[in-house]
């Protein structure tokens, strides 16, 4: 036993009753100071506390020490003060003795309280388990983080209290932030950070803040002083404050083992809401935590790879049964020689792709050709169509939905953009992406990332992108159908492929290895083709290219008996509509082919071809604002640049010597 009494006659009258009744005594102190070194060379099964002791320390002050090593005590005082038994309370000492006291009180506290201390012990193992298993179950729960994270925060609300609980989450690539307030005894209100930032009128980006410069070394228990000095780090917990009146917190910092980092925060508006106790427990529940949190984490990555794997399995399955008609490239012409120079330059790099030309020269081939040849032919190559799927599909097809994010979303599905995480994604017919989804696809190509429709985070992405058209783009960005910016984006570095009828040396070489193929596959034999059938070949302008001139050869395989040369069967007609434009083309639409794909010497040349856009585009919104740079519905403002940034382009590109010598009505 250790007696802390500054009273010499108590203090020797109690030791005698201790001796006498076989307790031991390590000593007797007549301060804290003095009490905290006899602890400290022989720690104490118990101590016999009084109150007020010589010194700026009380009792009080002592027993907050002593809790947090977890040694019982017990007061010996004649005070009757209501303030100082509330404080005294609060402690929760294992017994109280009034002065005077008899022999008989003394002995009979000392039982008590061994019995409540140890009683104690157990039930606190008890409810610690019991509240381990409860947190085992919360944050296993199927749904969302912030769902399995709401249970949590309520199981901790009986052991310890809060208004405000925030949890911040980061993993490799995402950050997120919940947040807990509480409203009702049992009712609380989930707040996101945009939410509290229109409370607190503020538009600072939280989170672009690291969460290893915000994240404490170690456990911390704060009063209202430290948290404020605290809050002066972390701008977030300086919102919070601010807004909700907070005046203590708790904070519990958790690394797991795969970089996954948490910071629960527990917040209350009391001064001194948090104890030595409520840290305690979080200090057992520390490694269990770590444990679930782990264990979670693995099994949510294992369901996110599994998922991936069926994705990529349903989608290779749908690729078997639409592979392309051909195999290979075809021919030794000297602009297809010129193009698979191009491609072997650009393939090895990230650069981002657009690939050009008519409908059937075989573009999804060149982008196989380019995927095969770089960093990324392990992984995946996606295609997706942007012309055959509705509109209000593209988004969720692109950039995948979480479950309830609309009508018919039953479960959770990763976009395109996911799922060719770490490899390449063709993106066919990009003309056809409507304006809303241009913008999007913009952000993702500029911050690498994407968003799931219902999504609360970005998800980070790792996709190289080539896109195909057959339009002419820099006509659909003068026209306002395609956004200039992107466009310039996606051409980083254009291919144009050349029509068929531009490389008529290839034809025979086509027309025999699709007559070879087909015969196989009719289960006939290939004689080869007479001199007449191949200059009717050459000689066709083919509007069709490629795919007209496989149909062509399907044809002519199915009418031939297999014992002559192949003849067509019927002869080539010529085709009524503009080469490239299907019949409904409204005529404003059709283009000059041959000027729009002509294709680019170097890159030198092509970046000519992107200055010239760009000054047409600028020139076209002058007039159409009437030379007015600055103010509403001015040119600044449609093309969404500062009218500084404008007229700094403008300068240089020499457009103001055009308007300035340009008649009034013009």
């Amino acid at each position: 036993m250790l007696i802390v009494e500054d009273e010499y006659v108590i203090a020797n009258s109690i030791e005698i009753i201790l001796l006498d009744a076989g307790y031991g005594v390590i000593g007797i102190a007549n301060s804290v100071a003095k009490a905290l070194a006899l602890i400290e060379r022989q720690r104490p099964d118990m101590v016999l506390l009084d109150i007020y002791l010589k010194g700026i320390e009380t009792g009080i002050e002592l027993a907050k020490q002593l809790e947090k090593m977890n040694i019982p005590f017990i007061y010996i005082s004649a005070n009757d003060n209501q303030s100082v038994l509330e404080a005294v309370k609060v402690t929760q000492p294992s017994g109280y003795i009034v002065k005077p006291f008899r022999e008989k009180d003394v002995l009979t506290a000392l039982e008590i309280g061994r019995y409540r201390h140890s009683h104690g012990v157990e039930l606190k193992l008890k409810e610690e388990k019991a509240l381990q298993i409860a947190l085992t179950d919360a944050l296993s729960e199927k749904g969302s983080w912030e769902n399995r994270l709401l249970n949590t925060a309520k199981l901790f609300q009986k052991h310890i209290p809060f208004d405000f609980l925030t949890i911040r989450h980061q993993r490799q690539d995402t950050k997120q932030t919940f947040n807990y307030y509480r409203v009702g005894f049992e009712e609380y209100q989930v707040l996101s950070l945009q939410a509290i930032q229109q409370m607190a009128n503020s538009k600072v980006d939280f989170e672009l803040l690291p969460l290893d410069e915000q994240m404490p070394k170690g456990w911390a228990r704060h009063t209202q002083e430290e948290l404020a000095i605290w809050s002066r780090q972390d701008p977030y917990i300086q919102l919070l404050l601010k807004t909700f009146r907070l005046n203590s917190s708790l904070v519990l910092p958790l690394k797991l083992g795969n970089g996954e980092r948490f910071i629960i925060c527990f917040l209350s508006r009391d001064d001194e809401s948090y104890n030595a106790r409520n840290q305690a427990l979080l200090e057992c529940l520390e490694q269990p935590l770590l444990l679930i949190l782990e264990r979670v984490a693995a099994y949510e990555e294992v369901e996110r790879l599994s998922e991936k794997l069926k994705q990529e399995n349903v989608y290779l399955q749908q690729e078997v049964k639409m592979l392309v008609n051909f195999e290979e490239i075809i021919g030794t012409s000297e602009s297809l020689l010129n193009l698979f120079k191009l491609v072997t330059q650009v393939a090895p790099t990230d650069t981002t792709v657009l690939v050009m030309g008519e409908s059937g020269t075989g573009k999804e081939l060149i982008a196989r050709a380019i995927h095969n040849q770089s960093s990324r032919k392990e992984r995946i190559l996606v295609k997706i169509n942007c012309a055959t799927l509705p509109g209000n599909l593209i988004e969720s097809e692109l950039f995948g939905h979480e479950k309830g994010a609309f009508t018919g979303a039953f479960e959770r599905r990763i976009g395109k953009f996911e799922l060719a995480h770490g490899g390449t994604i063709f993106l066919d017919e990009i003309g056809e992406l409507p304006l809303e989804l241009q913008a999007k696809l913009l952000r993702v190509l500029q911050e690498k990332e994407i968003e799931r429709i219902g999504g609360k985070a970005p998800v980070k992405t790792d996709v190289r992108i080539i896109a195909a058209t057959n339009r002419n783009l820099e006509t659909e960005v003068l026209e306002g159908r395609f956004r200039m910016d992107l466009f310039f984006r996606l051409a980083t570095f254009p291919l144009t492929l050349p029509a068929l009828r531009e490389r008529k040396e290839d034809i025979p070489l086509l027309a025999d290895f699709f007559a070879r193929k087909l015969a196989k596959k009719q289960k006939k034999s290939f004689l080869g083709f007479s001199d007449l059938v191949l200059s009717e070949l050459s000689n066709y302008e083919w509007p069709g290219n490629i795919r007209e001139l496989e149909n062509v050869m399907e044809q002519a395989v199915i009418l031939n008996d297999g014992k002559s040369l192949l003849s067509l069967g019927r002869p080539l007609q010529k085709r009524s509509f503009a080469l490239n434009a299907p019949p409904s083309q409204p005529e404003n639409r059709k283009v000059d082919q041959q000027a729009v794909f002509s294709l680019p010497k170097d890159l030198t040349e092509m970046k000519q071809m992107q200055k010239t856009t760009e000054r047409e585009y600028i020139l076209a919104i002058l007039n159409q604002t009437n030379g007015r740079i600055r103010g509403p519905g001015g040119a600044a403002e449609l093309l969404n640049l500062r009218p500084t940034t404008l007229e700094y382009r403008i300068e240089k590109m020499g457009i103001r010597k055009i308007l300035t010598v340009r008649p009034p009505d013009s």
